[in-house]
C-alpha cells in the first residue's frame, strides 16, 4: 500500500492521510457536549489566570502594538517565553471568539474587548519577533523560530500555535493582509527547516517520537493554511513521513519501507524519554497528530472535512492495546513506574483519550477521558485564580501547557463528536486488564487486581527502582504517590547502591514477582492476586500525597499507628513483621513535583504488607493474622489476606542463588 505513496498524486496522497466522513452533528445530551462545557468553563475560569500575566511591550517597527503573557523567562526567545505566550494567546483568542459567539460567559470582571485586546497584542508579539519577520526583538534582544540551516528546537510546536491563534482571532476582525503576510512568513521559514533535513529517530533513552509529532503540527499548519510559497504535495509527503515516524517499531522498516526513518519504539510498543519510561512522552505523540488532524480541518474546513487514517493515526492502536490500557488509573491518570520529573497529576493525557474517543470511537478511552478531566477540573479549583495547579514545576508554562491541552480536547470533539459512542465501565475495564504484565524492555511489571493496581519498575537508564501501588477508587488513588530518592522508592527505600535485579515476571491472575539484591541482601515482593502486596528483605517505604488538591479529591492524608502497623487515611494499611515492634517515622519532604509530600517509613523491619481500600480497624486486624520466620538461609512472611486468604511468601538464599516461593489457600 506504501511502497509508492512518494510518487502518489496529491489527492492519492491526500486519501493516505485521511478517510471523509459526515459533517459535524451531536445532541444536545452527548458526551460531546458535557466534555465541551467542562473544557470551555475551564478555559474561561483561566482568563483570570492569563489577565494577571499579561504585559504591554510597546509596539513594533510597523506601529503595532504588542504585549506579551509571562513566563519566568518573561516575553525571551526561548521555549519558556515563547511558548508560554503563543499557548495563552491562543487561548485567549479563542475564548474571545466563543464569547462574541455567545457559546462562552466569561467572568464578570473580564470584558471581551480585554481579552480581544490581549489576544492581538499577544500574537503580534509572536509574530513580529519571529526570525522571518524581524519587526520586533523579544525581552532578550533575540528573535525565535527555525529557518534552513538554523533550527531552534520545539519552534515548529510554538508556531502552531500562533497561527491557530491568528485563526481565532480572525473570528472577529477577519485578519490584516499584514498579519496573515507575517504569519505565510513564519510557516515558511519553519516548514522550509524541516523539508531540509532528514527525520530524526531513536528510542533509546530520548525518542524522537514526540518531537516528530509537533513537526507535523506545523507541516499540517502550512499545508492548511496556504500561501507560503511551498509546493502542497512537498508538504503532504513531510507530513506523512514525519507523521507516521512517530510511533515507528523495528519492523515497520519492512512494512513502509518507502516511509520509515527509523524506531522511536521498542518493539513492545513502550518509549523512553528522559532516559526512562515516561507515560507523558508515551501518550502526548496521539495529542501532536490528533492537533495535525484538527488544525488542517479549523484551516481549510471546505477541504478537508475528514477523519484520520493511516500515517496520523500509525500504531495508535497498538500503543493503547500494549501499553497505555495496562497503566490507566481509576482517576484516569497514567501511573509512572518510576515517578515522575514534571508536576505531579497532571493529567496531561486528557487530549489522548480525546483522540482515541474521537477518532478510533474508543469507549474505554471515552470512559477514562471523562475521569481524567474530572480530576484536571478539580484541580483547577485548589487555585483561586483559575490557574491549572498550585506551586507548578515550570510556572506559567505549564498553565499554558495544560490550558493548550484543554482546548485541543474541546476542539476534538466539536469537530469530531462520538454520537452513538457508548462509555465502557470502570469495573468492565478492570477486569479486562486484569493479568499481570511485563514490560521487558523496560523492566516494569504490573498487575490490577479488584483492590488494586500495582507496579515496580527497575530503570537502568535512571539508576533507581520504585514502586506504584493504589487502590482502585478515584478518589483514593492520589493518596499513595509515585516517588525516587537515590537509588530508591517506595517499598524498597534508599539502597547504597543501585538494586540487582534478578528476576520479574507477571502472571495472568494479576499477581507479579520481584527478586533482587539490594545493600548486599536480597529481597523479594509478591503482588499477590488478592489485595496484598508482601515484601520481604526491605525496610518500610511509601511515599504520600499531602496536599490539598489530594484532600479536595479524595480524603485528606492522616496517619494511624499500632503495634507492627499503620493506616493511611483509612485507604492504606502497612504490616511489618519481624522480631521488633518497629516505629513509623513520617517525614515532611516537602514541595516535591509541585505536591506536598512525606514518606513512611521504619528503619528495621524484615518483611511487611502493604493493603489497599481498609480502613485502621481492618488493618489492626489484619496484623494479629500476620507472622514472620527465619530459619538459617530461609524468610517467610505469612499472611490473612482481606478476602480470608492465607498467602505465603518465602524467600531463599543457597549458594548465592537467591529464590522464591509463594503459596495461597483458603
Amino acid at each position: 500500500m506504501f511502497a509508492s505513496a512518494i510518487a502518489l498524486s496529491r489527492k492519492m496522497l491526500w486519501a493516505l492521510l485521511f478517510t471523509a466522513v459526515p459533517l459535524l452533528s451531536f445532541a444536545d445530551d452527548s458526551d460531546d457536549r458535557a466534555v465541551e462545557r467542562g473544557c470551555m468553563e475551564s478555559l474561561t475560569a483561566f482568563m483570570h489566570y492569563a489577565t494577571s500575566i499579561y504585559s504591554e511591550a510597546g509596539v513594533n517597527s510597523l506601529g503595532d502594538s504588542i504585549g506579551f503573557f509571562r513566563a519566568i523567562c518573561a516575553g525571551e526567545s526561548n521555549e519558556d517565553g515563547v511558548r508560554t505566550n503563543a499557548d495563552i494567546a491562543m487561548v485567549t483568542a479563542f475564548v474571545a471568539s466563543e464569547a462574541l459567539q455567545g457559546r462562552a460567559t466569561l467572568p464578570a470582571d473580564i470584558s471581551i474587548e480585554r481579552l480581544k485586546q490581549m489576544a492581538v497584542r499577544s500574537l503580534h508579539y509572536a509574530l513580529s519577533t519571529h526570525r522571518a519577520n524581524a519587526t520586533a526583538v523579544c525581552t532578550d534582544g533575540k528573535h525565535w523560530g527555525s529557518a534552513p540551516n538554523a533550527q531552534q528546537w520545539e519552534s515548529s510546536l510554538w508556531a502552531m500555535s500562533v497561527a491557530m491563534a491568528w485563526h481565532f482571532a480572525c473570528q472577529w476582525q477577519g485578519g490584516s493582509d499584514l498579519d496573515r503576510e507575517a504569519l505565510a512568513r513564519l510557516l515558511r521559514s519553519e516548514a522550509l527547516f524541516l523539508l531540509g533535513r532528514e527525520v530524526p529517530t531513536g528510542f533509546e533513552g530520548d525518542t524522537k517520537a514526540e518531537e516528530n509529532g509537533w513537526d507535523s503540527n506545523l507541516l499540517a499548519t502550512a499545508l492548511a493554511f496556504g500561501g507560503t510559497g511551498i509546493c502542497a504535495d512537498s508538504l503532504q509527503n513531510a507530513l506523512m513521513r514525519y507523521s507516521l515516524n512517530c510511533y515507528t517499531v523495528a519492523s515497520d522498516s519492512l512494512r513502509v519501507p518507502e516511509l520509515f526513518a527509523g524506531a522511536n519504539l521498542y518493539d513492545d510498543y513502550t518509549l523512553q524519554n528522559h532516559n526512562y519510561f515516561h507515560t507523558s512522552y508515551q501518550n502526548v505523540v496521539m495529542q501532536e497528530l490528533a492537533e495535525s488532524i484538527v488544525v488542517m480541518r479549523l484551516l481549510a474546513p471546505s477541504t478537508y472535512q475528514s477523519s484520520p487514517d493511516n500515517c496520523l493515526t500509525w500504531h495508535w492502536q497498538e500503543v493503547w492495546d500494549n501499553v497505555l490500557a495496562w497503566l490507566a488509573l481509576a482517576d484516569g491518570e497514567l501511573a509512572m513506574p518510576n515517578g515522575n520529573d514534571w508536576s505531579m497529576f497532571l493529567y496531561d493525557q486528557l487530549p489522548a483519550y480525546a483522540a482515541m474517543t474521537t477518532m478510533t470511537h474508543n469507549a474505554d478511552a471515552l470512559m477514562l477521558e471523562r475521569r481524567c478531566l474530572e480530576q484536571l477540573l478539580c484541580r483547577q479549583q485548589t487555585t483561586a485564580d483559575g490557574s491549572y495547579m498550585l506551586n507548578a514545576d515550570i510556572g506559567p508554562r505549564r498553565m499554558g501547557v495544560t490550558a493548550h491541552r484543554v482546548l485541543t480536547t474541546l476542539l476534538m470533539h466539536r469537530l469530531f463528536p462520538t454520537t452513538s459512542l457508548k462509555s465502557s465501565t470502570w469495573d468492565d475495564f478492570c477486569l479486562r486488564h486484569r493479568k499481570g504484565v511485563y514490560f521487558g524492555s523496560q523492566q516494569i511489571v504490573r498487575g490490577m487486581t479488584k483492590s488494586r493496581f500495582a507496579c515496580f519498575s527497575a530503570s537502568k537508564g535512571l539508576h533507581n527502582c520504585s514502586a506504584v501501588i493504589v487502590p482502585n477508587t478515584a478518589g483514593e488513588c492520589k493518596i499513595a504517590i509515585p516517588y525516587k530518592e537515590g537509588f530508591g522508592g517506595n517499598f524498597i527505600g534508599t539502597p547504597a547502591s543501585m538494586p540487582q535485579i534478578t528476576e520479574m515476571k507477571a502472571y495472568d491472575d494479576g499477581s507479579w514477582t520481584v527478586v533482587g539484591t539490594a545493600d548486599g541482601e536480597p529481597f523479594c515482593i509478591w503482588a499477590t492476586p488478592g489485595n496484598a502486596v508482601m515484601v520481604i528483605g526491605r525496610p518500610v517505604f511509601l511515599a504520600l500525597a499531602d496536599d490539598p488538591f489530594t484532600e479536595r479529591a479524595g480524603r485528606k492524608m492522616s496517619v494511624t499507628e499500632g503495634k507492627r502497623w499503620a493506616n493511611i487515611s483509612n485507604s492504606i494499611g502497612i504490616v511489618t513483621a519481624g522480631q521488633t515492634s518497629p516505629t513509623f517515622k513520617v517525614e515532611h519532604k516537602g514541595i516535591v513535583n509541585s505536591i506536598n509530600t512525606c514518606v513512611i517509613s521504619t528503619s528495621d523491619t524484615q518483611a511487611a504488607a502493604y493493603f489497599t481500600d481498609v480502613s485502621s480497624k481492618q488493618t489492626a486486624r489484619l496484623a494479629r493474622h500476620t507472622t514472620f520466620t527465619r530459619q538459617h538461609n530461609n524468610c517467610t512472611l505469612q499472611i490473612k489476606d482481606t478476602d480470608g486468604t492465607i498467602r505465603t511468601l518465602s524467600l531463599s538464599r543457597d549458594k548465592g542463588r537467591t529464590s522464591i516461593t509463594t503459596n495461597q489457600r483458603r
